[in-house]
């Protein structure tokens, strides 16, 4: 029995798939760290390139590159981190709030959980309280146990080590980061001339093309989506400010965040900006009007600076970008759902011009 080659073909497409799908998912913990610096050794490379134009020497212009991508953070850190830290500091208070709003309105709504039973449970509650003179004496047990001062914290010791190790780790990976966007930096001609080697000779000028291609996209949407950013995060912060809502920058900057994830992001941050202005004790003026700036900014963003500044060059179809999104959230968590949209955009420059992968691109794509 003779087995067709269109079959085998897409046999081994499939596995191929399967396999490079694999391997996306339990390499995260690499890939991820790799993709962003590739992301931004690509955004960082006009600098680095106008810094040795300028008689810089390389490593002093990737010096020079790498430390405009540190300030950058840097700025954000410090502008987002003041607020961010008085947001910790009252989240009981923000808490106790929402709690209150979310009793309310279990008592408005019989149907939810909890709702029209409050009265009915109090009492059997109250009986069943401890006698202070048992409070004590546990309490006292407790701070006189085995695990003497530590174990009359609110927080646990087993807590305050994760914590330390979850930041460390996530330093770590930030410092770890700059190390491959300077790797990248410093070998950029070295990937290239190797890509351009394995390339047979009749094709060494597309594939020389699909490189500045898909660099162009990618440097294209990153600036675009970075501007946005900025635009989205004083607009939401005026508006909110405006209103009266609690803690308005870091919401805004994160509202702004959130949008660089199509469709999903908006409704996310809108949500969240919602929620805090519902646990900040806002009345209905306050979320009406949080609900008017997001209204504002994402008709802004959508008819008039999405169109202005990035543009189409991405040039993804709906259906991809909604698939890519959740795909590389399901495999990457949130940062997948950020970086999805720049490499499915270098993936279809690449298929359009690798022979036999044409169609692919036309799928990925929008264009008639």
């Amino acid at each position: 029995m003779q087995v067709s080659p269109k079959l085998v073909n897409f046999v081994l497409r499939l596995f191929a798939l399967l396999g490079v799908v694999a391997i996306l998912y339990y390499g995260k913990s690499l890939l991820i760290l790799l993709t962003i610096a590739g992301l931004l050794a690509i955004l960082l490379d006009p600098v680095d390139n106008k810094l040795r134009s300028w008689g810089w020497k390389p490593g002093f212009a990737i010096a020079g590159a790498t430390f405009l991508l540190l300030l950058f953070f840097a700025g954000i850190f410090f502008a987002v981190g003041k607020q961010a830290a008085r947001f910790s500091e009252n989240w009981p208070q923000i808490e106790q709030r929402l709690t209150e709003q979310v009793e309310r309105v279990q008592e408005k709504i019989p149907m939810l959980p909890g709702g029209d039973g409050g009265s009915d449970q109090s009492a059997p509650s109250s009986s069943t309280t401890p006698p202070a003179d048992s409070t004590a004496t546990t309490g006292g047990q407790a701070g006189g146990g085995s695990g003497g001062l530590l174990q009359g914290l609110p927080i646990q010791s087993g807590t305050i080590t994760g914590a330390l190790s979850q930041t460390l780790s996530v330093v770590g990976d930030f410092l770890l980061m700059f190390v491959y966007v300077v790797l990248f930096l410093s070998q950029k001609e070295r990937l290239r001339e190797f890509v351009l080697r394995r390339t047979p000779d009749e094709h060494r000028g597309e594939a020389h093309q699909a490189m500045n291609e898909a660099a162009n996209v990618a440097q294209h949407y990153l600036k675009g989506r970075l501007i946005l950013i900025l635009i989205l995060s004083v607009l939401y912060g005026i508006g909110f400010s405006l209103v009266g809502l609690d803690y308005a920058i870091v919401i805004a900057f994160l509202v702004a965040i959130l949008s660089i994830i199509p469709y999903l992001g908006n409704i996310i941050g809108g949500f969240i900006a919602v929620a805090i202005a519902i646990a900040s004790g806002g009345g209905g003026n306050m979320i009406l009007g949080v609900l008017g700036t997001i209204a504002l900014a994402q008709t802004l963003e959508s008819y008039v600076l999405t169109p202005l500044i990035v543009g189409d060059e991405v040039d993804i179809n709906p259906l991809t970008t909604i698939v890519a999104v959740i795909g590389f959230t399901v495999m990457w968590g949130a940062v997948g759902a950020i970086v999805a949209i720049p490499v499915i955009a270098i993936v279809r420059i690449i298929f359009k011009h690798v022979h036999g992968m044409e169609d692919y691109a036309y799928l990925l794509g929008q264009e008639e």
